[in-house]
Order: C-alpha cells, then sequence, then structure tokens
C-alpha cells in the first residue's frame, strides 16, 4: 500500500504525538444500581463496586446507590465488596455509549470467609431510558451476520432503507442527513455534508449504534440519524484475528450479465486482519489497537473490447457505414474496485484517571462505474481514485462524579476522476473520430469520457465535553466544537475537435465553463447543554443546542441578475431545542416519547461554484446564502418484554422538513449573451415523513439456539416534485412553475427485514438476512396522452433477497480456526432497481422505438460492429447484483 507523500509529515507527527498529545475516547456509558442487604432490604452504605480489571469504580451513598461514569462500551464483570458481607460479582455487563446500565446487588452477611456469589448478567431486552428510538449490535452479533461492512448491518434496522441508487436513508430523510462518527470523531466528508468519508474492518468494531429518533443535543449538522461506531481498545492481553476469503458471482442471468457464467474462484477476494493488546515493556499502560481490510472485486458488470478509444466510424452514408473495431474482443470487468481501509489507535493511561489516545483512519479506493453506452468500449470510461485520512488526539480525565474529553482532528479527502491522468495525455482523441451517429440508442463506436474531475479537502477542529453526575438523578453534559473546511474543487472538459483545437486543450480556469475552479473555506461553530434525569418512573433527556456557520462567501445578489454584483453572505445560526421522556411502566415496558428541531447546512459544493458564463453555456452555480435545512421530528413508541427471551418494540413518527434544497432554473435576459437560463440551488424544496415501526427480538437461548429481530416499516415520504422543471421561474414572463406534492424518489412504503441466527456458540452457526420491500417510485410515461402524469405516480417491481452465513469453529490449543461461507442474493433474484417509464419494468421498453430505430439502422444489422436497437434496451445496471459465493478460513485469537 503506497501512502501519498503529502501525508507522510502528518503521519510522522501522529507517531510522535501518540505519547504526549492530549487525547480522549468518546464517551463511554453509565453503570448505576442500588446496594441493599438480601435479608432485610435495606441498603447499605460505602460498598465499593469496581470494575474488574480496570480502575474504574464507586461506592455507594447513604440510600445505597452507586454510579460508575465514563465507561468505554463493552462487556464487563462488577464486584461489590463490603466489610461483614460475601462479595458478590455479576459477569457479562454490557454497556452501551450513551447508555445507563442497571445492576443492583444483594448482599448476605458473610457466613464463610471468602464466600462469593456469581451471577451472570444478561442484555436487558427493554432499555428503560431510551427516549428515542435506536438500535444496538455488538461485536458478536456483527460477526454471526452475512455482511461485508458494518453498512449491511445498517440495511437491516428498521426505519433504514435504501434507494434505488444505493444510497442509505433512515425514517424518509435523504441520503446525506446521516451523521457517521467513529469513536466520536465525525468522518463525514465537508463536500457532501454527511457521506461517509472513511470505513473500518468489522473485526475492529465493539459496538455499532444507530439512533433513527431525536437524537441528543450533544450530535449536530444531521437530520434524520446517527451511526455512532465504538473501536475496540487494548487491553492486557493480546488478541487478534485473521480472515480470508474469496468467491465470484454464480448466476444464470447471462442473457443480461456478460460472462457472469465465467466462474473464477479468485475474482472477488478479502483479507482481514486485527491485532490488539499491551505495547511491550510499558507495564500495559501503553495499548494498541491495528486492523486492516483489503478487498480486491473484479465486479458483475463486464464490457466486450469490441472498440477501442482510437477507432473511428462515420455514419454520413446510410449505404456505406465504416465502423472501426480496434479491440482484441476479450470481456472487461466494468465495475472492479479496490479498496483498502487501515485503522491504527495506541492508547495511553496516564494515571488511573487519566487516559490519552491517538487514531488514524485510512481510506483507499481505486474503481470504475459501468457505463452503459460504453459496453463495446470498455476502456473508454473513467477511473476513480479516492483517498481519505482522519488523525485524532483525545484526552479523558475523570473525578470522582465527573469527567472532561478533549478531542482534537485533521481530516483530508482527495478525490480523482478521469480516463487518463495526464489531461494532455496523447491517448484522448478528438470528438470527431466518430461522424453521425446509427441512431439515438446505440453504442459508442471509439473515443473516451473528456472529463477531469479533482476535488480535495483539508478539515481540522476541535470538541471539549464535560459531564457531572450531579446527584443520583441528574447528569449534566455540555460542550463546545468548532471546525473549519478547506475545500478546492476543479472541473475541466478536455476540448479536442481537429479543427479549433487540434490536441487535447485545458483552457485557463473560469474563463469558460470548461474549466472552473473554487478554493474556499467554512467555519463551523456549536455549543450545547443536556440534562438526563433519571427517576424510578421517569427518564428525561432535555437539551438544547446552538450552531453557527460562516461561509466566508460571496453570493449572486439579485438571482434574476447572476452577472451583476455580489454580495458577502452572512453567517447564519440556529438553537435547536431536544426532549425525549421515557416512562417505565413496568419492569417490562417502557414507553417514549421524543420531539426535537435539527439543522444542517446543505452540501457545501452547493454553496460555493466558479459561476462561470461562456456563449456555450454557464458553469454550476454556487450560492453562499443558502440557509440551513431544517427537521422538526416527532416520535412516540413502546418497548415490551413478552418472555424471558422476546420483546417487541413499536414507534409512530412523523417529520416536517424545511429549507431543502431543489434546483431551480432562472431564465433571464443578458447582456451579453441574449436570453439565457442558468441552474442553480435554492432553500425551495419541503418533505413530510409518517410511518411506523415494529419490531420483535428473540434472544439466543441455549435451547433453541435461536436468535432473531424482525422488523417492519410502513412509511411515507413525500415532497416536492424536484425535476429540472418543477423550480422554474422566468423573469421575462414572469411565471412561476406550479409546485406538486408527490412521493419522494426513495419512498418506500413497506419494508420487512428479518434476520435469524441458529447457533451454539464457539461451536457452529447458520445466519440469515431476508428482505422484502415494495418498489420506489416512478414517473410513467404514456405515449399519445392527452395529459402529463404526475411525477413518481408510478411504482417499481417490489425488492426481494436473501442472504446467507454457515460457519463452523475448531478450537485448537488457544486458537480458533473458523471455516466458513457467505452467499448473498441466495435466490439469485433480478430486483429492478431502475424501470422504463412506459412500462414500469428493466426489462422491455417501446415508447420510442420507432423514432430510434430507423430503417436505415434496421438495414445495417448483421454488419460487423453494429448491435440492434433490442440489445441497446438490455441494461445490466438497471438490476442489483446476482448471486454471489465466497468461502473462506480465519484465526482467532
Amino acid at each position: 500500500m503506497m501512502v501519498d507523500k503529502k501525508h507522510l509529515s502528518s503521519v510522522w507527527l501522529l507517531l510522535g504525538l501518540f505519547c504526549f498529545s492530549l487525547s480522549a475516547f468518546a464517551s463511554g456509558g453509565k453503570i448505576a444500581g442500588r446496594v441493599v442487604d438480601k435479608q432485610t432490604g435495606e441498603p447499605l452504605p460505602g460498598v465499593n463496586i469496581v470494575i474488574e480489571g480496570s480502575t474504574l469504580g464507586a461506592a455507594t451513598d447513604i440510600d445505597g446507590n452507586y454510579v460508575i461514569l465514563n465507561v468505554p462500551s463493552g462487556k464487563y464483570t462488577l464486584r461489590a465488596s463490603f466489610v461483614g458481607y460475601g462479595r458478590v460479582r455479576i459477569e457479562n455487563v454490557r454497556v452501551t455509549v450513551d447508555q445507563t446500565t442497571r445492576e443492583d446487588f444483594q448482599m448476605s452477611a458473610e457466613a464463610i470467609e471468602g464466600e462469593e456469589v456469581v451471577i451472570v448478567a444478561e442484555r436487558p431486552l427493554v432499555q428503560k431510558d431510551l427516549t428515542a428510538s435506536q438500535q444496538v449490535h455488538t461485536a458478536e452479533e456483527i460477526k454471526a451476520l452475512p455482511v461485508e461492512t458494518f453498512i449491511g448491518v445498517l440495511t437491516t434496522q428498521a426505519g433504514v432503507n435504501t434507494g434505488a441508487d444505493g444510497t442509505l436513508h433512515i425514517r424518509g430523510g435523504r441520503s446525506n442527513e446521516i451523521g457517521y462518527y467513529i469513536d466520536g470523531v465525525p468522518v463525514a466528508n465537508p463536500f457532501f455534508t454527511n457521506s461517509l468519508a472513511n470505513n473500518v474492518s468489522n473485526q475492529a468494531l465493539e459496538e455499532l449504534k444507530v439512533i433513527s429518533g431525536a437524537f441528543n443535543a450533544e450530535y449536530g449538522n444531521a437530520m434524520s440519524g446517527i451511526v455512532n461506531l465504538q473501536i475496540k481498545e487494548g487491553g492486557a492481553d493480546y488478541k487478534g484475528s485473521f480472515s480470508a476469503y474469496t468467491g465470484d458471482y454464480l448466476s444464470n442471468g447471462k442473457e443480461i450479465f456478460y460472462n457472469i457464467d465465467d466462474i473464477n474462484p479468485f475474482a472477488n477476494y478479502v483479507l482481514d486482519a486485527t491485532l490488539n493488546g499491551p505495547v511491550p515493556f510499558t507495564g500495559n499502560k501503553l495499548t494498541f489497537n491495528l486492523s486492516t481490510r483489503y478487498d480486491d472485486d473484479e465486479g458483475f458488470h463486464y464490457g466486450i473490447r469490441e472498440h477501442v478509444p482510437g477507432d473511428s466510424a462515420n455514419f454520413e452514408d446510410d449505404n456505406n457505414w465504416y465502423i472501426e473495431r480496434g479491440g482484441d474482443g476479450t470481456f472487461v470487468p466494468m465495475n472492479p474496485s479496490k479498496d483498502v481501509n487501515v485503522l491504527g489507535k495506541l492508547t495511553f493511561r496516564l494515571a488511573p484517571r487519566v487516559k490519552l489516545s491517538s487514531q488514524i483512519l485510512y481510506d483507499r479506493g481505486r474503481y470504475k462505474s459501468y457505463v452503459h453506452d460504453y459496453r463495446f468500449n470498455p476502456d473508454g470510461t473513467y477511473n476513480y481514485r479516492d483517498d481519505n485520512y482522519n488523525y485524532s488526539f483525545k484526552l479523558n480525565h475523570a473525578f470522582t462524579k465527573s469527567f472532561y474529553e478533549i478531542n482534537v482532528f485533521y481530516a483530508t479527502t482527495d478525490f480523482k476522476q478521469f480516463v487518463y491522468e495526464d489531461p494532455t495525455d496523447p491517448r484522448y482523441v478528438p470528438t470527431t473520430r466518430i461522424e453521425g451517429s446509427p441512431s439515438t440508442a446505440t453504442y459508442a463506436f471509439g473515443g473516451t469520457q473528456m472529463g477531469h474531475f479533482y476535488r480535495d479537502s483539508d478539515s481540522h477542529g476541535g470538541k471539549l465535553d464535560f459531564t457531572s453526575q450531579l446527584n443520583t438523578r441528574h447528569e449534566i453534559k455540555t460542550g463546545v466544537s468548532v471546525r473549519r473546511d478547506h475545500l478546492r474543487e476543479r472541473n475541466i472538459t478536455i476540448l479536442y475537435d481537429n479543427d479549433f483545437y487540434d490536441a487535447p486543450t485545458v483552457v485557463p480556469a473560469n474563463e469558460t465553463p470548461s474549466h472552473t475552479f473554487y478554493d474556499k473555506t467554512a467555519t463551523f461553530f456549536s455549543a450545547y447543554l443536556q440534562d438526563k434525569i433519571e427517576y424510578q418512573n421517569m427518564i428525561i433527556n432535555a437539551g438544547v443546542r446552538y450552531d453557527y456557520f460562516d461561509p466566508n462567501s460571496d453570493y449572486i445578489a439579485n438571482i434574476l441578475d447572476p452577472e451583476g454584483p455580489r454580495a458577502q453572505a452572512d453567517p447564519k445560526q440556529r438553537v435547536s431545542p431536544r426532549l425525549g421522556v421515557a416512562f417505565p411502566i413496568t419492569d417490562r415496558g417502557v414507553l417514549h416519547f421524543s420531539y426535537g428541531h435539527f439543522y444542517q447546512m446543505p452540501e457545501l459544493r452547493r454553496i460555493y461554484g466558479s459561476n462561470v458564463f461562456g456563449a456555450r453555456g454557464f458553469s454550476d452555480f454556487g450560492y453562499a446564502n443558502l440557509k440551513p435545512e431544517k427537521t422538526v421530528n416527532y416520535e412516540f413508541g413502546l418497548q415490551q418484554q413478552l418472555g424471558e427471551a422476546l420483546a417487541i418494540e413499536m414507534s409512530l413518527f412523523s417529520k416536517d422538513i424545511r429549507d431543502l434544497l431543489a434546483l431551480q432554473t432562472i431564465s433571464y435576459q443578458s447582456l451579453q449573451f441574449g436570453p439565457r437560463s442558468y441552474n442553480i440551488y435554492l432553500n425551495k424544496d419541503y418533505g413530510a415523513v409518517k410511518g411506523f415501526t415494529l419490531s420483535l427480538t428473540k434472544r439466543h437461548d441455549p435451547n433453541t439456539k435461536l436468535s432473531a429481530w424482525i422488523d417492519y416499516t410502513f412509511q411515507k415520504a413525500e415532497g416536492n416534485d424536484v425535476r429540472s422543471g418543477a423550480f422554474f421561474f422566468s423573469a421575462l414572463s414572469g411565471l412561476d412553475e406550479e409546485k406538486q406534492v408527490v412521493p419522494l424518489a426513495w419512498d418506500q412504503r413497506h419494508l420487512l427485514n428479518t434476520t435469524v441466527t441458529i447457533s451454539e456458540p464457539g461451536n457452529w452457526g447458520l445466519s440469515f438476512i431476508g428482505k422484502i420491500g415494495s418498489g420506489w417510485p416512478h414517473t410513467p410515461n404514456i405515449p399519445f396522452a392527452n395529459y402529463v402524469p404526475t411525477a413518481n405516480s408510478g411504482n417499481k417491481p417490489w425488492q426481494k433477497n436473501l442472504d446467507l452465513r454457515v460457519f463452523k469453529n475448531l478450537r485448537v490449543s488457544n486458537v480458533d480456526f473458523v471455516f466458513f461461507a457467505k452467499v448473498f442474493n441466495v435466490f439469485d433474484e433480478r430486483n429492478e432497481r431502475f424501470v422504463f417509464d412506459d412500462t414500469g419494468r428493466s426489462g422491455y421498453t417501446f415508447v420510442n422505438r420507432s423514432l430510434e430505430e430507423t430503417q436505415a439502422f434496421i438495414r445495417h444489422y448483421g454488419e460487423p460492429g453494429v448491435h440492434t436497437w433490442s440489445e441497446y434496451q438490455i441494461r445490466p445496471n438497471y438490476y442489483s447484483a446476482p448471486r454471489s459465493a465466497q468461502v473462506g478460513m480465519s484465526l482467532e485469537f
């Protein structure tokens, strides 16, 4: 793996600061409870409660209550000791970040010296302090599932669905409304607000937490949900794993997917390794956690190299077509990918209550995307390169009933898109080499995509959080954070036509729309105050958040005169109240209600833009005076345990979404170019989401060996019609397009997810993930009708999928050898992601055939290099991935 030279100095600085930087863990969870005399029920003050293997602990107060703050997520053993009483140990205590784990003790007067009572705790099916919907998955649960990354786990949660393009949506929100955190560090790409910039191996995770309801005030710049990943930390013992598995696609769909029947056992392989433990000769004060994953996937879209980019073709004479075929006729992968992600973490325990840590996250992606027009000229499509780094330093300092955290981070992103890295590469060919066309529906006979796109950023910031347990009822948490994002974006169209440009040419930046560039810096500041109030019959999370954003840029003062004067954008400020209340109605039932205002800035790439005018058109316009987008969220929920191993959870939710971005077309009179129109993103869109979720959880037990989660979601996600003409204003005519409320493109009314695991832990196991969902909307196209159908008034076919994982464990000495197999899309379903609007199906269309399949075109059928209109309509990218299988082995110690 090669590391970009510009990051070497940062890496060395990070390594040098590992032991000296002020650094911290993300805030953990809390353990609380009460200790009483088993015989009398009287509270016992002064009892020592400690977490074995750590320096964390507390003593009970006069009422027998104790609280242990700042506990990292994971499993622990609690020990209670008191003079004259037998010791009590509770094992297998699971702690979740931001939640209270309650463990009460009953102690007996010591009859036999050294007698100890051992209790094995079970993870509660009902979380009593849950004031908003959330799901938590532990490392053991994730490892057992047929998923490749934690994203696969997210898609099984109630209220979470994917759009036709594969992006995630939580409760009907847009895909960029989800905030991602790794050990408390935001890992968002600043260009896209909340897109995930860094990934980690599942082997490195301790816990995955998804908050889909109204999240607390400490989280900001997100409107739909929070995904919080907790990383394992090194301990006193060395632990590690190494996994290797490989496979290929196994499908009979060769009529859609070229070359899918050519099985290569090593077409898709993954190497995954982790190691954590103490650094030698440090007395366990310095520990580490290392993780790396390499994924090489040949993909399932293949083209045929019938043409090469340098080929020529001429269709000017209908009776004599000229087509060069310089290719070798081999199959070429058109959506391959190679990904590397690396995690490095050091933890230095300076004192029993002072802990430092430093962390490196690195993601590298090299990939291509399938382009249907280039199916027979596969070397002419873009290559994509993505490199993302995230460095963080933290300090955690605890006192008796409070602690603070300091978090400092630096992150970079670097994205490139091109066919050939050098824009003046002589392998680029003139766009005039293809003269004429046999049809508007045909493949490329040569040439390349001519764009170059570069996007990079560096972000730095810090965060200070302070938490105090004022008494047994009130836990106060407050904090401030600041972040600066420096963004650079360059968009180039290579000009080469053998006429005006006789060689590949890049014109100067920002003189024409063929080359645009901007270099901008944005500043974020936030502060919050939150109180967690815990009574036996009521838990309240009440908080308020303040957000400040300064784009540090100017904007078009009058959108009807885009060539006129510009004004400086004002900073934006917002205050967000948050409230969540839980009512434990019984020992096994909890009602909750949550309400909150949530803001996030629009994607920064929409705020900034070069705003370049030209005789041939305009570039994409940025608008620095955009307002924050807003969601008001309501939720009512119920948790109810039905037996020792069963529980249900229900929730009703409603979201009102305002000031979303929409692409508006503005028509005006240009003094230089005459009548013109341009597109600009403005705060014009809104939406509303209503729905409910129903979840059933079956905990694993040794008799049935079965654990299961069944999640059903019904939701109705509607908003403005966002087609390009839906937001149109003409300064010439004064016409403003009438706005319509329609289903959103990712609206999926019904979604049922089922996760089933049958296992004997440490021996063998079998797990399934099954999904059934209604189809996404599409806009029908009815030829020769007397009306235009409403946008998104049709529905695509239902989606179905089943994934499988099976494993067998063999233990030799202290090493576990795990043999496993995974099958995705077990039944090889042809799920239709995109459809032709006239038929509502992916497999056939008729609407444009008479126009696109001319008689001149038909006369040439059968000639070398000519592909029929019907063949062009077979779109493999309209379908989800076919069946694939992988087998492998892992070593765990």
